[in-house]
């Protein structure tokens, strides 16, 4: 079964309700029309992310690849209860790794893919511009494949100042950010509900290889 309208429909119905009562009266539509999509996907994707790393966890459950639907409100001011967005997550074992992901994510407004890092340890990012200021051979593959593709962009914030306005700007695109991810963004909501939308993925995933082993390399 794949994700659906009556997908974004139960996560945006579930967070303006913002009732525990209700999300347990209707629990039953949640894992139909929301976890066995996603637990489908992740067995799916599952041969493909092993292709290109076998350590990456994928484990189809709650609270391993795929996301919780509740939100912790212990330490926050906002104290809306549920999400209305949910992410599958592929990485290593991070008790043993600081390392990127590759991740699936959906709202209601809109859905995005890719890899990389949510917030890229300080000590990463230096080792990978180290990297890239040597040339290793796995930062110029990278950079050779994320030429190549128009699917992804680099993302990332940057730091206010430049701090390598000595570099090349192709460089400088790299150096300069505070943590990097390619990601696809997209609000083509009828490509997100067809059965065959793990293909797509696959191919992202595939197309991201090289940028990934770049980014795992600094954790190495």
């Amino acid at each position: 079964m794949a994700i659906s309208e009556k997908t974004l429909e139960f996560l945006w119905e579930n967070r303006i309700k913002n009732n525990r009562e209700w999300y347990i009266e209707h629990k039953s539509e949640f894992q139909q029309f929301v976890l066995i999509p996603m637990i489908e996907l992740v067995e799916q994707l599952e041969k493909t992310l092993h292709e290109i790393d076998p350590l990456l966890i994928v484990i189809p459950k709650i609270g391993k690849s795929i996301s919780r639907v509740y939100r912790d409100i212990r330490f926050s001011k906002d104290k809306t209860l549920y999400r209305d967005v949910m992410w599958c997550v592929f990485a290593r074992d991070k008790k043993k790794y600081s390392s990127p992901v590759f991740f699936i994510e959906f709202c209601p407004t809109f859905f995005r893919y890719g890899c990389g890092y949510y917030e890229a340890p300080p000590k990463q990012m230096e080792m990978l511009r180290q990297l890239i200021l040597k040339e290793d051979k796995r930062f110029l593959e990278a950079k050779k494949a994320y030429e190549k593709q128009n699917l992804f962009e680099i993302d990332g914030e940057f730091y206010k100042r430049n701090r390598f306005a000595e570099q090349p700007k192709e460089l400088q695109n790299w150096l300069n950010r505070k943590s990097i991810s390619f990601i696809k963004t997209s609000k083509d909501f009828q490509t997100l509900y067809r059965d065959d939308f793990y293909k797509e993925l696959e191919e992202g995933f595939r197309i991201l290889a090289p940028m990934y082993y770049f980014l795992i390399a600094a954790g190495e």
